[in-house]
């Protein structure tokens, strides 16, 4: 492993399930990179990642997630797993090294840009929400109840 481990970096797509209920990341174009045999912390980690996509002066990452393959009676599932410090980050490259039964490290980039606007298919949803929460804050055309209470 001289070159370090393989990582796909998914980004500017979704995070879906599939049909058996597998954590899916998609991407139009992942870009793959090999992770330097060092450690990094998450800061590191998240710089590493935009460096890799060409983005670091244009977006941050706002969050990291990691599929990881478990076995259940003998059928792998992926699942997601949300890199919330630096010691999630020691913690998936140690397990990616030692008990690798796929050898490709998968992550998926949650970009935001300077406004703090998500530019993936969480600003829509956020927009969605906020848009059902108005509409159920609204009153029932013919309501007898006064707005103020």
């Amino acid at each position: 492993m001289a070159e370090g481990i393989l990582v796909s970096i998914h980004y500017a797509g979704e995070i879906r399930k599939d049909q058996n209920g597998n954590d899916v990341f998609s991407c139009a174009r992942p870009t793959f990179v090999y992770w330097p045999n060092e450690d990094m912390d998450l800061q590191q980690l998240k710089d590493f990642i935009l460096r890799s996509i060409g983005q670091e002066h244009r977006k941050r990452v706002h969050k990291v997630y990691y599929r990881y393959p478990h076995e259940v009676d003998g059928i792998f599932h992926f699942k997601r797993f949300r890199l919330r410090d630096d010691e999630d980050v020691a913690l998936i490259r140690e397990r990616h090294i030692h008990l690798a039964i796929i050898p490709l490290l998968e992550l998926y980039a949650l970009l935001i840009d300077e406004e703090n606007n998500y530019t993936q298919s969480g600003g829509g949803a956020r927009r969605n929400i906020r848009r059902l929460m108005l509409d159920l804050n609204r009153l029932p055309e013919g309501s007898s109840e006064a707005s103020g209470c």
